[in-house]
C-alpha cells in the first residue's frame, strides 16, 4: 500500500483515505461515495474517521439527513484534489516514459484554418491511443499558437499558413483554399467556383484584425488583386456570429475550403478562383518531443491522407 509520509505526525496518511474524502465531499452522501469507489459504505466511513483522526480535525458535519463539509473540510478539499492529481499524473508520466500510450498531450489549433483537420486528428488519436489524456486549448490566432508551442505550453498545434521560428518543426498535412460562405438562397449559391470580383457589392462579415496569417488577411489580399475595397465590412469577435449573420442574409463570410464540420446546411461554401493554396501543418518544438507526441506525429505521417 502506498503512503504519503508526513514527518513528525506518526505513520502517515493513506491515499485511499484521501480518495474517500474527495468522493464524499463531491457526492455529499456516503452511500453514493461508496458506490463510486466500489467499496462498502462502512469502509468509506472508517477511512474518513482515520483521516479526521490523522488531521486532528472534523471534515464533515453529518446526521441522518445530510452531509456537509466543515470549514476544515472546505479548506482541505482543493489541496487534496491537487495532491491526488499529482500522484495520478506521476504514475502516468512513468507509464508514458516507456510507451507513450499514457500521459497528457496538450493540443492547440486555429479554427479559422484547421477546424476539420484538427477534428480528424483528435478522432485518430482518440481511436489509436485511448489512454492519452487530451488537453484541448481554445482556438487561437497563428501567432499565439506558435508562441505557446515555442514556450512549451502546447505539445502540438494545428494551423494554416507559414510557420516561423528556429525552434519549431512542422509536418504539412493538407493544402486548402479560401472560400466564400453564402446563404443558400443567394444568387451565387449554386456556383461551383466564384471570382472575387463578383463579390465587390457584397457586405463582408469578417473577424477583427489579428496578428499573423488570418482569413481576413487572405480576403483583403484577394480584394487588392481584384482591384476593389469591400463596400461594407461588419467586424465581429467570433465565428459563430459570422455564421449567424450569413444565415440571416446580412452579409457573406469567408473560410477555408473545404470545411465539413463548420458549414451549416443553410449555407453554401464555394471556393474562390483566385485563392492560392495554403498549407495546413502540425507544429511542435524541436527537441521537446515526448513519447506521446512522437506517437501522434508518427500517426500524422502514416495517416496523412486521413487529414486531407
Amino acid at each position: 500500500m502506498i503512503k504519503i509520509a508526513y514527518h513528525g505526525r506518526g505513520s502517515g496518511v493513506q491515499i485511499n483515505w484521501m480518495y474517500a474524502f474527495v468522493a464524499v465531499a463531491e457526492e455529499l452522501h456516503f452511500g453514493r461515495a461508496a458506490r463510486r469507489l466500489n467499496i462498502a459504505q462502512p469502509a468509506v466511513s472508517q477511512q474518513i474517521q482515520n483521516l479526521e483522526k490523522f488531521l486532528g480535525a472534523r471534515l464533515f458535519d453529518r446526521d441522518k439527513r445530510s452531509v456537509r463539509l466543515t470549514d476544515a473540510g472546505e479548506a482541505y478539499l482543493q489541496p487534496c484534489r491537487q495532491a491526488l492529481w499529482s500522484i495520478d499524473n506521476a504514475a502516468q508520466q512513468a507509464r508514458n516514459a516507456g510507451t507513450g500510450e499514457y500521459g497528457r498531450l496538450r493540443l492547440g489549433y486555429n479554427a479559422g484554418f484547421a477546424h476539420d483537420h484538427f477534428v480528424d486528428l483528435v478522432r485518430a488519436v482518440n481511436d489509436e491511443y485511448p489512454h492519452l489524456e487530451l488537453e484541448i486549448d481554445a482556438s487561437r490566432p497563428n501567432a499565439e499558437l506558435l508562441g505557446l508551442v515555442e514556450e512549451g505550453a502546447l505539445d502540438l498545434a494545428v494551423l494554416g499558413g507559414p510557420v516561423s521560428g528556429t525552434r519549431l518543426a512542422r509536418q504539412v498535412v493538407a493544402s486548402v483554399r479560401l472560400g466564400v460562405l453564402l446563404h443558400a438562397g443567394h444568387p451565387l449559391a449554386k456556383e461551383s467556383t466564384i471570382s472575387m470580383d463578383r463579390l465587390r457589392e457584397e457586405t463582408f462579415v469578417l473577424m477583427r484584425p489579428a496578428p499573423g496569417r488570418t482569413v481576413r488577411q487572405m480576403v483583403e489580399e484577394l480584394c487588392d488583386v481584384a482591384g476593389f475595397r469591400p463596400r461594407r465590412i461588419i467586424e465581429v469577435k467570433d465565428a459563430l456570429t459570422i455564421l449567424t449573420f450569413i444565415v440571416a442574409e446580412i452579409g457573406v463570410g469567408f473560410g477555408i475550403h473545404p470545411a465539413r464540420t463548420t458549414t451549416p446546411a443553410s449555407t453554401s461554401h464555394i471556393p474562390i478562383d483566385e485563392s492560392r493554396p495554403t498549407d495546413i501543418s502540425v507544429v511542435w518544438r524541436k527537441g521537446a518531443e515526448t513519447p506521446a507526441s512522437r506517437n501522434v506525429l508518427e500517426l500524422v505521417r502514416s495517416r496523412s491522407a486521413l487529414l486531407q
